[in-house]
């Protein structure tokens, strides 16, 4: 047999093998076994079968899954040696890979390289969608602009690389006018981008625009209905959590636990025991009773809702406690007056290896504070930064100026604010100021109400209420002599 006829033989059952393992290949990879996807690509390769234009795109899909830039490159080399660079899929896949894997240079440098991208839709919502993950709005709103310019059909998929970055702050203007794309090309009533720029609305904090397209979109699915839950629930209006809730439930929809989440925050906001109570029904009905999140949204609820044996019935029966498990505990006996077992907690946790994160901080001094332990809290508030890495805020410092106010080291307050890390604003002036009332220090007082007008983000009712502080200081002042 001559060396030819060999050849030939041999890439007709290379050839004949590829079928099998791309079958293979996609199946694990659509669900979602990328692990095992690259387990067989690897396999493949030493079987002597050659990849070809179906096999990469689920090889390439496993590495952008799971964050794999460098064997991506390895598969980028593979491509060009089978000549399958230039196929739509390969280059679609290579440039997505690229862009989730934070290489938006190279995923640039894979679509520049083929003339054919600046044709496709699909390449252009991957580069799209790269520059979206890294914030890069600028290149986001370029690329678009290209897009239309030379005529390339916008789908959904482009609308949802154009919302995502609107959601950072001071991009709502943006965000708008996105928005007004979407209804001009008809995407606005698709459920995605319509969940999408509801995201961004509740995000800005532009509740009352977010209620609005919520109300006008003709489906709603559990996406949607969380996106304006939590949506609520981050800008504080409990209120409308429990309402949408109840109206969520009456449609039929059955939430999930990232639904119940934000229903417990909100109940735990209200002091709403029973309507927490009806949560934690549902979440065995649902079965969900064993979701660590939930477990530790049940213990905030019913530990700020007073119900500390309650809460500490189910943070005792969690097999694995976190640090959030144990800062709602600790807040919880903190903010009812029980600061010794809240500091007791708190020393347990990092006896039993749990790493305390602000938050943590934030509750066992608050914790401290209430309690008149002091010297505890100074002691926390020392090591945070010395031990754990972790530089203050201004709620740890809030915590602090409220410490040392209560326990009447208004000078050593004072101190602290002006020596701060971070920029002092007008509500830590006001708890030094709440102090000074409680102490009677005129002197302090006005300092302090000084600083307070200074601060241009203070609205008027609560500047209003530290004006009438300070007249209470300074009426007491005057009735001592």
């Amino acid at each position: 047999m001559t060396m030819k006829t060999k050849l030939y033989h041999h890439l007709q059952s290379t050839t004949t093998k590829n079928p099998q393992w791309n079958t293979l290949l996609r199946e694990a990879a659509n669900k979602s076994l990328f692990t095992k996807a690259l387990s067989l690509y690897l396999h493949m390769l030493r079987s002597g079968a050659f990849p070809n234009a179906f096999t990469f795109p689920f090889a390439i899909k496993s590495c952008a899954a799971l964050s794999l830039p460098i064997t991506g490159k390895q598969l980028h080399c593979h491509i060009v040696k089978s000549g399958c660079l230039l196929e739509p899929f390969v280059q679609t896949s290579l440039v997505s890979m690229y862009g989730k894997c934070s290489l938006i240079d190279n995923a640039r440098q894979v679509f520049d390289e083929n003339p054919q991208s600046r044709k496709l839709t699909v390449c252009y919502n991957s580069l799209l969608s790269g520059y979206a993950l890294k914030s890069r709005v600028k290149d986001v709103v370029v690329l678009f602009c290209e897009m239309r310019g030379l005529g390339v059909e916008i789908n959904g998929v482009t609308m949802l690389g154009l919302v995502q970055p609107c959601g950072i702050p001071g991009n709502l203007g943006l965000g708008m006018c996105v928005h007004g794309f979407c209804v001009k090309f008809g995407l606005d009533m698709d459920s995605s981008v319509g969940n999408c720029l509801l995201t961004m609305y509740v995000k800005s904090g532009e509740i009352d625009c977010g209620r609005k397209l919520f109300n006008e979109m003709p489906r709603k699915g559990l996406i949607t209905w969380n996106a304006m839950i939590n949506g609520y629930a981050q800008n504080g209006l409990a209120n409308n959590v429990l309402e949408l809730y109840k109206e969520m439930e009456s449609k039929g929809v059955c939430p999930d636990p990232l639904t119940l989440v934000g229903v417990l925050s909100s109940c735990a906001h209200l002091g709403a025991l029973s309507a927490g109570k009806e949560v934690e029904r549902k979440m065995e009905i649902c079965g969900f009773s064993s979701n660590p999140f939930l477990k530790n949204a049940l213990i905030n609820m019913y530990a700020r809702c007073g119900n500390l044996e309650k809460a500490r019935d189910i943070f005792d029966g969690m097999p694995v406690k976190s640090v959030v498990s144990w800062t709602a505990i600790i807040g919880g006996y903190g903010m009812h007056g029980l600061g010794e077992v809240a500091v007791q907690l708190f020393d347990e946790m990092i006896r039993g290896g749990i790493r305390p994160d602000g938050t943590a901080f934030v509750s066992v001094l608050s914790a401290c504070s209430h309690a008149g332990l002091t010297n505890k809290g100074l002691d926390y508030f020392g090591v945070m930064e010395r031990k754990y890495g972790l530089r203050p805020g201004a709620e740890h410092y809030s915590c602090m100026v409220d410490l040392l106010g209560r326990a009447g080291r208004l000078n050593e307050a004072r101190e602290l604010i002006e020596s701060m890390q971070v920029r002092a604003d007008g509500a830590l002036w006001g708890a030094l100021l709440g102090a000074c009332k409680i102490h009677r220090n005129v002197e302090l007082a006005e300092l302090a109400f000084e600083r307070i007008n200074q601060d241009c983000a203070i609205k008027k009712p609560q500047a209003l209420r530290w004006k009438l502080s300070l007249m209470k200081v300074t009426e007491i002042d005057f009735l001592r002599h």
